[in-house]
């Protein structure tokens, strides 16, 4: 990866705030990341003013193939 803005490492991942419901994020390599169901894209700037709103992160696994 190769932003320093945040420490989310590229994957899938739960994210919440507050009492919201689950929801799943793809992080990109560049740090960026995608909302899942949708097409919406945010950059490695966005990403890190989430973390630091607050929002959790729960990394997912990937499958073991």
């Amino acid at each position: 990866m190769n932003t320093d803005l945040h420490d989310l490492k590229p994957g899938y991942y739960w994210y919440t705030m507050a009492n919201d419901p689950l929801a799943i994020i793809h992080i990109h390599e560049d740090g960026g990341a995608t909302l899942m169901g949708t097409d919406y894209r945010i950059g490695a700037e966005g990403v890190a003013d989430m973390v630091r709103q607050g929002e959790r992160f729960f990394w997912i696994e990937p499958p073991k193939i």
